[in-house]
């Protein structure tokens, strides 16, 4: 009827001994002798092994263990298994022989070359940029003249003649790094970092 005992009563291995009991109870009424005109059926057999083996602590704690025993068997034959077919694979790959792929450095080496000409062309012919026009706005890298009584700076033409050139903008209360000296931005955006040319 069924692989194991439990699959018998339609129970499950964690089932409790009332459980189990009420499915014999209800599976014997089922098929018993009585209503199958005195024959005994192969389920009716299959139930009362089934009580019999799970109603006894002792016998149904025997027969967890086989069964637990039979699941690591299983599962043992079905590990070796796969692993056999593991190997037959690497064995089959281990015996071709396999060259690796070739690298296009020919064509790499030529584009590299190619773009870098193409830049060095282009950056000759090219003009220069448009000269930024002076919008009295302070940053990095702008052209500034200075007086040193006032300690102020103000943004001029870097093609002209100037004091220096502003290496950074930091708030009032901050320090300039060492080589630049701060002046305040007529603005008011903070001080200007100028090195003194």
């Amino acid at each position: 009827m069924s692989n194991n005992h439990y699959q018998s009563l339609g129970v499950t291995l964690t089932s409790s001994p009332e459980e189990i009991r009420f499915a014999y109870r209800n599976l014997a009424r089922l098929h018993h002798p009585d209503k199958h005109q005195g024959r005994t059926s192969p389920q009716m057999l299959a139930i009362n092994e089934a009580w019999r083996v799970l109603s006894d602590p002792v016998l149904r704690y025997q027969y967890d263990a086989s069964l637990r025993v039979r699941l690591d068997d299983e599962r043992d034959v079905a590990t070796a298994q796969t692993q056999e077919r593991l190997r037959s694979i690497v064995d089959d790959v281990r015996g071709q022989r396999f060259t690796p792929a070739k690298f296009p450095w020919r064509f790499v080496l030529g584009i590299v070359v190619t773009g870098t000409v193409a830049i060095l062309v282009l950056g000759a012919f090219s003009n220069p940029g448009e000269v930024t026009p002076i919008d009295n706005v302070i940053r990095v890298g702008s052209c500034v003249n200075v007086d040193d009584v006032r300690l102020e700076a103000w943004e001029v033409e870097c093609a002209g003649v100037h004091d220096g050139v502003v290496k950074q903008m930091v708030p009032f209360d901050s320090d300039c790094p060492y080589g630049s000296m701060p002046y305040r931005d007529r603005q008011g955006m903070g001080q200007a970092c100028v090195a003194l040319s």
